[in-house]
């Protein structure tokens, strides 16, 4: 388990956007059209195994990720669609068809419900909470954009080449590929993408790939390359889709960096899909009346050893020695160091989405410079790394990831702390700001609540609460939070979501 990191923070606003007349209701409901589906899943398998064509066969029956109960289910979205190899002959080629056929059938179908629950923002009232009700299954928030962003990428997984979804989801095409605003600027400048080496003009990537490295305006050997101790100040780059990495360890890991990094922003897109738009703005996208702006890369640097790591922080950050990684949003940077002798070896892959998740929130909004001091400084802080400790819990399924669950990550050690009659009840959390959170000696069986918190209110009762913790963050982060507005956004007391957390953890 990664070390308890105190963090600096910047903050992100608010930008309202007119929203637009609530869409229909769809056709069909989403059970009806799982049902029809997994008929045609069924069928389709069958028909593949009979044509014997066995990679087809195996691949409708796996079409349809396996999701444990408690878990939050991410999709990865296939570049485009491939045939798999094989399936040549008529029969074969049919059944292809057919379940392309139904792919896009089904995609079809739940982007009519993403549409839908794009525009339940005004239905009735936009971003509003109000009075706890006495009804404890009324529905905590009118707004559903975390449904929406859901929707949109199951969609895509089915139907890549959807090109309503691809926008809204925030891709471009170029060419016959869809691919994101950032990597498409630097194709338009001539650059070309290797995993092994980042992005680089094609000439030089060239040169990289037969074995060369250019260092300050020369050419040199790359073992020479890999050989030489380097300095912060020296440090080589590597750029990746959405991140600058500057680094003075190997290329091998700031690749392997890279990777995770973009890994991490993938599920953070769908995790919390409704935190880096405001609904009307979703709602617009969706309806193919939106634009995605171009953002610039992330900063990320990877220093040789933990001793190079604190010497160049320790400076700033006294605290520096309990962390693995550290966001430091005076520069906007996450720095990380190589460990290979530490168990696991840092840096690790919890702790690069712990801190990832940090300067997505952080820098996905507009303004973020002139709010930088308000997250969490008032209240809420906690709110901030819960949300980071429950994406320490990606773990790769075929297809995509799963995140969260009552066995995963800190969720485990969060029911262990109630066990030990350690719990600190929400009206005082909720009320604690930045500085006096990170000063209380409880802090590390706080860190350990945080992970049950995170997973309570975002799969808790069938993911009930999860819009209303997205909004909250929204609010922590904004500083417009207030003590009571997590209680006033799911329409509970904290006494009552008190009890439900214990039950969510120890039933």
């Amino acid at each position: 388990m990664p070390r308890i990191e105190p963090l600096r923070w910047l903050v992100v606003a608010c930008v309202m956007v007119p929203s637009f007349a609530a869409a229909a209701p769809p056709a069909r409901s989403l059970a009806s059209l799982d049902e029809a589906f997994a008929a045609s899943i069924a069928d389709l398998s069958r028909r593949a195994a009979a044509a014997g064509c066995t990679p087809l066969a195996d691949m409708i029956t796996g079409w349809r990720p396996t999701v444990a109960d408690g878990t939050q289910l991410v999709v990865a979205i296939p570049p485009t669609i491939e045939q798999p190899a094989g399936c040549d002959t008529p029969e074969q080629e049919a059944v292809w068809n057919d379940f392309l056929a139904a792919r896009r059938s089904h995609a079809a179908g739940l982007f009519e419900h993403a549409m839908h629950a794009a525009a339940a923002h005004d239905r009735p009232q936009p971003r509003g909470e109000r009075p706890i009700r006495s009804d404890p299954d009324a529905p905590p928030l009118s707004q559903q954009s975390c449904e929406a962003v859901r929707l949109v990428h199951l969609v895509l997984r089915d139907d890549p080449d959807h090109a309503r979804a691809r926008e809204a989801g925030g891709w471009v095409r170029r060419g016959d590929t869809w691919t994101w605003p950032e990597t498409a600027r630097r194709l338009d400048r001539g650059e070309a993408f290797d995993p092994a080496f980042g992005w680089m003009p094609a000439s030089k990537l060239e040169r990289y790939r037969r074995g060369e490295r250019s260092d300050r305006g020369r050419w040199i050997d790359a073992a020479d390359d890999e050989a030489r101790d380097r300095d912060v100040k020296h440090g080589r780059e590597y750029h990746a889709d959405h991140w600058d990495i500057l680094f003075t360890s190997g290329m091998a890991d700031a690749a392997a960096l890279a990777e995770r990094l973009e890994e991490t922003r993938m599920v953070w897109r769908q995790v919390f899909g409704g935190f880096a738009v405001e609904p009307a703005e979703l709602e617009r996208r969706i309806g193919g009346r939106g634009r995605v702006a171009v953002k610039s890369p992330h900063a990320t640097i990877l220093c040789s050893s933990r001793r190079q790591y604190l010497d160049e922080l320790q400076a700033f950050e006294p605290r520096l020695g309990m962390t693995n990684g550290i966001y430091w949003t005076p520069t906007k940077t996450i720095w990380f160091f190589n460990d290979a002798a530490a168990d696991p070896p840092e840096p690790n892959v919890t702790t690069i989405h712990h801190e990832a998740t940090h300067q997505l929130f952080t820098e996905s909004r507009a303004d973020t410079e002139r709010l930088r001091e308000l997250a969490g400084a008032r209240c809420g802080f906690w709110a901030i790394e819960a949300a980071a400790c429950y994406l320490e819990t990606i773990r790769p399924i075929p297809g995509g990831w799963l995140v969260g669950g009552r066995e995963a990550g800190r969720a485990v050690a969060a029911r262990e702390r109630l066990d030990d009659g350690f719990f600190m009840p929400l009206a005082e959390l909720t009320a604690m700001g930045r500085e006096t959170l990170q000063a209380d000696e409880r802090l590390p069986q706080i860190y350990s609540q945080l992970g049950g918190l995170a997973d309570f209110f975002m799969n808790g009762e069938g993911g009930r609460y999860r819009e209303a913790f997205v909004e909250y963050l929204v609010r922590v982060y904004t500083g417009t939070a207030a003590p009571d507005t997590l209680s006033r956004l799911c329409r509970r007391s904290y006494a009552d979501l008190d009890a439900s957390y214990h039950h969510h953890l120890v039933r």
